[in-house]
């Protein structure tokens, strides 16, 4: 039908040149004014009612630079409506998307700016558009990288009034047109403005769908995809811009248009962000990698110098001190060592340097506790012949008191055991006696002292002398020390 009319003359001054779009408001067409020779762009509507005409006039009463402007309406003799208007050179915004698909940004935000620019003035006049979409605006480039944007189609009904089912429609209507709103007002333009702007940028509306109920659910519940996701040359600030131009909430929109517009304005200054060259990505991924590597290497070469150079040699490092002194080891304070040295023998001495106890330089084990087995006479006693006699000795300071020799008899004297020479018997061990013909002794040894060796007596010649007659025999010495006649009886 779009061909049919190319020639067809309406109202007899205006002829039909070539088709431009379609649109809601009707069919727009490039066409010229026979009777001043000047072009214009002649538009059929679909439709005639009394409302969109008074739109419509009132659309002509504004005039401004990116608005198509209205100069004639009227009804041809056929009974179909008509508006001429300005001449409306370059394209419909829609198949400059086709064509370029995305948009640079710079240019993107110019074709939005504009086209903001254009809504103001007719939202300063009363005017709502409605249906704002990319093919109610035309585009036009006059030099390079420089585009001209003009919006028409004020006062059109939206795809939910004309009864339209295709899906492209209703990608640009505000969720609260979807949801059934008779009329939207200027924040509904300014969510069709985000919308366009979006796909100007990503090449796509953010809500498409097989069927018209699909669009306007999406439109209504889901929030738009990151931009992030099409292209990384943005600048970030522009999408939450976008964001906030098509807030599902309408209070949370711009609440005018030059607000939207001045944001645009004084952000498109910012230098738009530099594409990502993969290649580029991963040398600098390996530059990084050998920069770290590099560093590691280095790491680990100063600590392994570090730990060489500070290593000592044993040999050197640990001479004696000459004029040190042996320190005992430090050993659990258990009082054990300290118990053992109170308890000494004086014939034996502690070797600090061995942490052992060693005997004193010419002495035997027991030797200094019994005089007797070194053939020497103790304090206040006589030289002992064999034969078994009775000497008689003091009994305070006796050293016999505590010898482990001598042995307290029920008569009430002490017996010792003594060797039967005066010859002291050869030592096996510094710690352990072995007389020849002898047994050991099988009385308590005191804790630390060495083990005392008992011999047993050589049997009483029968010549021996028996104990002159009249010899007092002692009471048995008190435990303590006292009572009995103060003296002690030892029968050998």
């Amino acid at each position: 039908m779009a061909s049919e009319l190319n020639g067809k003359l309406i109202a007899e001054k205006y002829r039909v040149d070539e088709f431009i779009c379609e649109s809601s408001f009707g069919t727009l067409y490039r066409g010229s004014n026979i009777l001043l020779d000047k072009p214009v762009a002649i538009g059929i509507l679909g439709v005639s009612d009394e409302e969109f005409l008074a739109r419509a006039k009132a659309a002509a009463k504004v005039s401004h630079p990116n608005l198509l402007n209205l100069n004639d309406l009227g009804t041809d003799a056929d009974g179909s409506a008509y508006a001429i208007y300005e001449s409306a050179p370059g394209e419909p915004l829609t198949d400059a998307f086709g064509r370029e698909g995305q948009l640079p940004v710079d240019m993107a935000i110019d074709v939005a700016r504009q086209i903001g620019a254009g809504l103001s003035a007719a939202h300063a006049a009363g005017l709502v558009h409605g249906d704002l979409s990319p093919s109610s605006v035309v585009v036009s480039s006059s030099e390079p990288g420089r585009v001209s944007v003009k919006v028409f189609g004020f006062g059109s009904p939206n795809a939910l009034h004309d009864g339209s089912a295709d899906p492209a429609r209703f990608a640009y209507l505000a969720p609260e047109q979807c949801s059934g709103a008779e009329h939207a007002d200027n924040r509904g333009d300014i969510y069709s403005l985000g919308v366009i702007l979006y796909q100007a940028l990503a090449a796509s509306p953010p809500f498409a769908g097989d069927s018209a109920s699909d669009v306007m659910m999406r439109q209504m519940e889901e929030p738009p995809p990151p931009l992030s996701s099409f292209r990384a040359d943005l600048p970030a600030w522009i999408e939450p811009v976008i964001l906030q131009a098509m807030a599902k909430n309408p209070d949370a929109r711009y609440q005018s248009v030059d607000t939207f517009v001045a944001d645009l304005a004084n952000a498109s200054a910012v230098p738009t962000a530099v594409p990502v060259d993969s290649a580029g990505a991963n040398n600098n991924l390996w530059k990084t990698a050998f920069v770290v590597l590099a560093g590691i290497s280095l790491l680990t070469i100063g600590l392994i110098y570090m730990t060489y150079s500070r290593q000592t040699d044993p040999t050197t490092a640990l001479q004696p001190d000459a004029n040190g002194m042996p320190v005992q080891p430090i050993n659990p304070a258990t009082g054990v060592e300290e118990q053992n040295l109170s308890s000494l023998p004086p014939e034996f001495s502690y070797d600090a340097n061995t942490n052992t106890m060693v005997p004193t330089t010419g002495a035997v084990p027991g030797d200094a506790g019994n005089p007797w087995l070194n053939g020497n006479t103790p304090p206040g006693g006589a030289p002992l012949a064999p034969g078994g006699q009775v000497i008689q000795v003091p009994l305070a300071g006796s050293p016999f008191m505590n010898d482990p020799n001598c042995i307290p008899q029920p008569s009430g004297i002490m017996l010792c055991t003594v060797p039967v020479t005066p010859t002291p018997s050869p030592r096996v061990s510094p710690t352990a006696r072995t007389p020849a013909n002898a047994n050991t002794n099988t009385g308590t040894t005191p804790t630390g002292s060495p083990t005392p060796v008992r011999t047993t007596p050589t049997p009483r010649p029968a010549n021996t002398p028996a104990r002159p007659a009249g010899t007092p025999t002692p009471n048995r010495p008190d435990p303590n020390g006292e009572g009995g006649n103060g003296g002690s009886e030892f029968k050998l």
